[in-house]
């Protein structure tokens, strides 16, 4: 309308642009008054027309309010509504009664300020349901009111959010229905139907009962329970035969195998009135299906005519046996896998320990076991286990894998048996298991580390011996053309005096020049040896008589003690016997005159071996002790004359014969020298041993 105003204005206004000022404003005035006059009137008609259609909707509005009055007037169900503030703003009929006090009361005032005890219950459910756009519901108002005053009511409430036409929340609406006396009902219905489930759970399975006369079964009856159990329907036993008799079927229904032990038990009352019997048996259900049983029976004392009354408990076991059988089965299972895990771990052939979390030893296997030299040390912790190797050094790698809770290991030597061990150690924490486990795994690598020290010491020995084999060999030639000019001299100016001290030293420095060439050539001779099984027993008797004559030029006595039962070793005759005499040469040197060298070779076991061992006691001074380092170093000598290779070359003869020696100063004197040689196992020892021979 605006529009269309300006435009009429616009186009009176470009009319009258040809009149004069005094007309033009006349008619511009007069066209404004027109319009406005027109608009007015517009107005008055829509204004007219809005009253209308409000007092339509006002009515409409008081309809609903009036049925909604009388809806909650009738209705039996208690509503109210808050407002945003939880102050009643509307309570009807129903709930002023529950409450106990006029609607009024309850107008304008928070729900904690009518009834406290109520407002308590209720304000947290009425503050929720205006958070939330669901529906709220509980059955958990339990509260006094003024209308039954010290009794308990119970209600089901309702609470909803209520928005209005602009989306704004007016308030929440609230119904409420007393169910005291349904949840009486129910409470009471409970009590008793508790004490039926007692009663009911209080007793077997079913029941059966009647008069055993003459070995026969009268006046049968059973309780229905028993089609639980077995699946047939009570009638189906009962009625059917003369004097109440039961049907075949009850017999029948006993498993075969059971039948004639179940009467005979059910007989004996009739024997010993006033008893008791228990049997338990399988039957047959209707479907076929078979279960235990537990039958339960007892007879009075005789009656008038000798009978006697039974009454018969029956318990259904089914699930008893069979959880007795799985059981059974799994104890089976249990028992084979703890025997499988227990061969499992003791066939381990490393030594293996599980510790606990604070380092107790919670099981071993037999590989640990001998380490402890057959003592069993569980329960114990690792710190006591002091003198049993390698688990006595154990503990700080423990220490370790408790702060890391990860793996370790570490290299441990014993120094009074001579073995080295690999520990490892790891640390085991299962989710579903109860504590954490440390899994302790020693590795002897005693021999791996001999084994290891044997190469080094072979390739240096062999690029030695390669070298002082070829010095030999350049020697021995101008050694022989020396020792030629030298016969040659004596055998041409022999008769000379003044000359023969000259060829006395000469002589004397050729065979010593000799001896070490020889030595020399030893010391670098490749392995070649003839192998045989056999005692070695003979070998140092030979090597012993070898050295008879230079002992009785030193004036020392050679004793033996060899035994008789010694083990057959696998060894090269020849070289052995050069080992046995260049240590008994030794000892018959540095002994004084009138000393004796004692010699002896027995059987022993040493760090789980069996071995052959010789012992060569003389009566010298004995070693330096900063000589031991040194001793089979090449070319390393205490004597006069010595070249220094002979222990050297002892050595390396026993390395090939996977011997040993050590060297030491004997309590009472003297030095002792120890010769370890491995006996065959007995597996070898029971072929054919063809005999050792000494070249």
């Amino acid at each position: 309308m605006a529009t269309a105003c300006a435009a009429l204005m616009a186009l009176v206004g470009a009319w009258s642009g040809s009149l004069t000022p005094g007309a033009r404003i006349a008619v511009l005035a007069a066209s404004a008054f027109v319009l406005a006059a027109v608009g007015v009137m517009a107005a008055l008609r829509a204004l007219a027309r809005s009253e209308r259609e409000c007092n339509r909707l006002r009515e409409q509005a008081d309809d609903a309010r009036a049925l909604r009055d009388a809806v909650m007037a009738i209705t039996p169900v208690g509503f109210a509504f808050y407002d945003r503030d939880l102050k009643y703003v509307h309570v009807n009929a129903a709930l002023a009664a529950m409450n106990g006090l006029p609607a009024q009361a309850h107008l304008g005032r928070h729900v904690s300020e009518v009834l406290p005890a109520l407002g308590t219950a209720l304000a947290p459910r009425l503050a929720r349901a205006l958070e939330s756009d669901a529906p709220l519901q509980d059955l958990s108002l339990q509260v006094e009111t003024p209308a039954a005053p010290g009794e308990t009511r119970f209600w089901f409430g309702s609470y909803s959010r209520v928005r209005g036409a602009g989306g704004a929340v007016l308030g929440v609406i609230a119904s409420l229905s007393e169910v005291t006396e349904r949840m009486r009902a129910e409470a009471s219905l409970q009590e008793h139907e508790g004490r039926l489930d007692v009663l009911t759970r209080s007793l077997p399975d079913y029941l059966w009962g009647g008069k055993l006369r003459d070995g026969v079964l009268r006046d049968f009856y059973c309780t229905p329970v028993i089609e639980r159990t077995t699946g047939y329907p009570a009638s189906a036993f009962t009625g059917t035969g003369p004097e109440g008799t039961p049907a075949p079927l009850w017999a029948e229904m006993i498993h075969p195998e059971d039948r004639t032990r179940y009467r005979e038990c059910i007989e004996s009352l009739a024997l010993a009135p006033s008893t008791e019997v228990e049997i338990e048996h399988r039957i047959i259900c209707a479907d076929g299906r078979l279960r235990w049983v537990r039958s339960r029976a007892a007879a009075s004392g005789l009656d008038d005519r000798g009978g006697v009354h039974l009454g018969c408990v029956v318990t259904d076991i089914t699930d008893r046996r069979l959880a007795d059988d799985l059981r059974q089965r799994l104890n089976d299972s249990f028992r084979r896998s703890a025997t499988e895990w227990r061969r499992t771990f003791d066939a381990v052939s490393s030594p293996l320990l599980v510790l606990s979390a604070d380092g107790v030893i919670h099981r071993l296997n037999d590989a640990a076991r001998v380490l402890f030299r057959e003592a069993d040390p569980s329960g114990q912790p690792l710190s006591a286990t002091v003198g049993a190797p390698p688990w006595s050094s154990a503990e700080p790698l423990v220490e370790e894998l408790r702060a890391t809770h990860g793996s370790a290991s570490r290299q441990v030597h014993d120094a009074e048996s001579g073995r080295t061990w690999e520990l490892a150690a790891a640390w085991v924490d299962e989710r579903a298991s109860e504590d954490a486990r440390i899994i302790l795994v020693a590795t002897e690598v005693t021999r791996l580390l001999e084994l290891q020290a044997h190469v080094r010491r072979s390739e240096t020995m062999a690029a030695m011996g390669a070298i002082v084999a070829g010095v030999a060999h350049e020697v021995r030639n101008p050694l022989f053309s020396i020792s030629a000019v030298v016969d040659a001299v004596e055998a041409t100016y022999g008769t000379q005096p003044e000359l023969q001290p000259y060829l006395d030293v000469l002589r004397g420095e050729v065979r010593r020049l000799t001896h070490l060439t020889q030595e020399l050539f030893e010391y670098g001779r490749p392995t070649r040896g003839e192998w045989t099984d056999g005692a070695v027993g003979p070998v140092v008797a030979e090597a012993l008589s070898a050295c008879e004559l230079p002992g009785d030029k030193a004036s020392v006595k050679l004793t033996r003690a060899l035994s008789d039962a010694l083990p057959p070793v696998r060894m090269d005759a020849r070289r052995l016997f050069h080992v046995f005499r260049n240590v008994v040469e030794n000892a018959v040197q540095y002994s004084p005159p009138g000393a004796t060298v004692h010699v002896t070779a027995e059987a022993v076991e040493e760090a789980g071996r069996a071995w052959v061992r010789c012992t060569v006691h003389d009566g010298g001074p004995g070693f330096k002790s900063e000589d031991l380092p040194h001793v089979f170093e090449p070319f390393f000598s205490k004597r006069r004359g010595g070249t220094g290779l002979g222990l050297s070359i002892v050595q390396r003869i026993l390395e090939e014969h996977q011997g040993r020696i050590r060297l030491s100063n004997h309590p009472q004197g003297g030095a002792e020298v120890t010769i370890l040689l491995p006996a065959l196992p007995p597996a070898v020892i029971a072929g054919s041993l063809p005999k050792s021979q000494v070249s």
